[in-house]
């Protein structure tokens, strides 16, 4: 995927190009839902990645955090400055992103938090209220109902999407496909429990789904729920 240049993985579900990730981009009637808006510096990258389908940030009614990392959630406080955006993300994680609770650094070992606490805050926006307090379950309107996967582990607040009638699941950072082949769970350096992460997984295995969608690397298309089967019972075994 080159730098503006988004890449289409079903009618109206995009994916940019941003600082640190990618931003998912849902389109329905020409209104626009983001899931997630990149590090801090990210609003020209999406802006190009919008016009190259025929959207500007005008179109943008909503952003979805998966979680609160600054890889994900740095963004936002460009994005919706002076814009009618409105902000949704895991109740568990709303004072984070709003500003009103101590974000953690994402490292896990305190000493590489300690060293990267300085290149942490160059990533991170300013506070931003979150708008929308979401839940395990909750259905967002927008074309289809998206319904919100609570998937603790990665973060506490994690979350994925599923876009039923597209068998599109955006996961966030619960998952990683190393190399474009091979599916694995969440980086354990920034994961804050690992085992609680797969568990969370299991969630995922109820839902019908052929396409899953990440923040770090291209859609898994083919065969994403027996590959998701697979790794679960791998981790499980």
């Amino acid at each position: 995927m080159k730098f503006g240049k988004p890449i289409k993985i079903a009618n109206g579900v995009f994916q940019v190009r941003a600082i640190g990730a990618r931003v998912t981009v849902l389109v329905h009637d020409n209104e626009v839902v983001l899931v997630d808006a990149g590090s801090r510096g990210s609003l020209g990258m999406i802006s190009a990645g919008l016009e190259a389908v025929g959207l500007s940030l005008d179109n943008v009614g909503k952003v979805v955090v998966t979680h609160h990392h600054p890889d994900h959630t740095g963004g936002l406080s460009e994005l919706v400055q002076g814009r009618d955006i409105k902000v949704a993300a895991h109740g568990t994680e709303a004072a984070m992103i709003a500003g009103t609770e101590t974000t953690p650094n994402p490292m896990q070992n305190r000493l590489l938090a300690m060293v990267s606490r300085p290149f942490v805050k160059r990533l991170t926006g300013e506070p931003v209220p979150v708008d929308y307090h979401l839940n395990d379950g909750d259905l967002i309107p927008f074309g289809e109902a998206m319904r919100v996967v609570h998937l603790p582990g990665h973060t506490a607040g994690s979350i994925a999407l599923h876009l039923p009638s597209k068998k599109i699941i955006i996961v966030g950072d619960a998952l990683q496909y190393k190399f474009g082949w091979r599916l694995s769970p969440p980086a354990p350096g920034v994961t804050q429990q690992p085992e609680e992460a797969i568990r969370s997984l299991t969630k995922l295995l109820t839902l019908d789904f052929d396409t899953i969608c990440f923040s770090h690397f291209p859609p898994k298309r083919n065969g994403a729920q027996a590959a998701l089967q697979r790794l679960v019972k791998l981790h499980s075994a």
